[in-house]
């Protein structure tokens, strides 16, 4: 996936935060979306790009047991928890 295609998702990301969407809809659409193109380097990258998300706080993220990466797994809760300042405080 080039950086192109990386830029295209985050804006897609940006427009549906600021339609209402929360950080586990946006965590699905990029899923869905990127297909077999998405792993966990590109979620950070995604959400670094759209969001502005630290680094360590999307490493914790990529946790989440909806991603399936394998290893340590976090709830929903404690996802959208997590990136909430990020997307809650930014739905312009």
């Amino acid at each position: 996936m080039g950086s192109a295609d990386l830029m295209k998702t985050a804006g897609y990301l940006r427009e549906q935060r600021k339609a209402g969407s929360d950080a586990l809809s946006l965590a699905k659409t990029a899923q869905v979306g990127m297909g077999s193109r998405f792993g966990s380097v590109a979620f950070i990258a995604v959400f670094r790009m759209a969001f502005g998300v630290p680094l360590d706080v999307l490493q914790r993220a990529q946790a989440w047991h909806g991603f399936d990466f394998g290893g340590y797994m976090i709830s929903d809760a404690e996802f959208t928890e997590l990136l909430r300042p990020w997307i809650s405080a930014h739905s312009e």
